[in-house]
């Protein structure tokens, strides 16, 4: 069912309910109305049976954590159950008469209705506006009539707000706004940058000895110049491409671009090697 805050939506119910009941010669009856307010452990705070038409003689108080309980039976005046076309609990408002209609769902285990205000409906409805309650059943079907019972007041009480709202200035001066800069990492000491900065370089010293060491020289160039000439270069792509992913160039881009130079490389190699053997054999 459908949640009713609008207290014209009610007083419309009402006035059908009170049409029906005055064209049809049979009535709704509740019966067996019980009015609880539960500990969320199960414990029982408040408890009364009504009887059409009586009323509470004392006023519970409800809080978010104590839910309000409410359980009837809808019969004829024959006794007989009776399935409702609407079942609503009106709230109003002692003070403001500010309404609200909670529905009753069916309970078809008991044959039976049941409304409570749970922790989110009285968050909802009544923290903000705590205070006594008129309670009433609005109970309603198209072939039998209708029933406004009347159950009593129970007391809506809301915690205290412990926080104290700051006056916000609309025109005028704001407040200063202090501000505090992240303080800078503290560094190692320049001399510990410099001894890794120098460990980068000693690979390539490693290459250069390797070289020497096998007797690597570029005497024989001249026997395929073209060849030779395009392949060092390739080479040296490389190596500027390794130093460009080591100053900023992202990784991917860097495989990207080596493995367009991959080919080339391979296919320049092979060629300047072939001829160098062909004018050695």
């Amino acid at each position: 069912m459908k949640l009713l805050d609008s207290k014209w939506a009610l007083a419309g119910l009402c006035a059908v309910v009170g049409l029906l009941g005055t064209t049809v010669s049979a009535s709704v009856v509740a019966r067996n109305v019980v009015v609880k307010v539960m500990e969320r452990t199960g414990d029982k705070l408040f408890e009364k049976a009504l009887e059409y038409p009586a009323t509470l003689d004392t006023v519970p108080k409800i809080k978010a954590t104590t839910p309000l309980i409410i359980t009837f039976d809808s019969q004829t005046v024959n006794d007989t159950s009776l399935a409702l076309d609407q079942a609503l609990v009106s709230f109003q408002h002692v003070d403001t008469k500010n309404e609200v209609a909670l529905p009753a769902r069916a309970v078809k285990s008991t044959d039976s209705y049941k409304m409570d205000v749970s922790r989110k409906n009285f968050r909802l409805h009544f923290s903000s506006a705590p205070g006594v309650y008129n309670v009433a059943l609005v109970l309603g079907s198209f072939k039998q009539g209708g029933l406004f019972y009347d159950l009593g007041n129970v007391e809506m009480v809301a915690p205290k707000s412990t926080k104290a709202k700051k006056p916000v200035a609309v025109y005028g001066p704001k407040p200063e706004i202090h501000h505090r800069f992240a303080e800078p990492q503290k560094m190692p000491n320049i001399l510990v940058s410099l001894f890794f900065t120098g460990l980068v370089v000693v690979p390539f010293i490693g290459l250069l000895a390797g070289w020497a060491h096998l007797g690597v020289n570029a005497d024989k160039l001249q026997m395929e110049p073209i060849g030779s000439v395009i392949f060092m270069g390739l080479i040296a792509a490389y190596i500027t491409l390794a130093i460009s992913y080591w100053i900023g160039v992202k990784l991917f881009p860097t495989l990207t671009y080596a493995l367009v130079l991959a080919l080339p490389t391979y296919l320049i190699g092979q060629y300047a090697l072939s001829k160098r053997i062909e004018k050695h054999i």
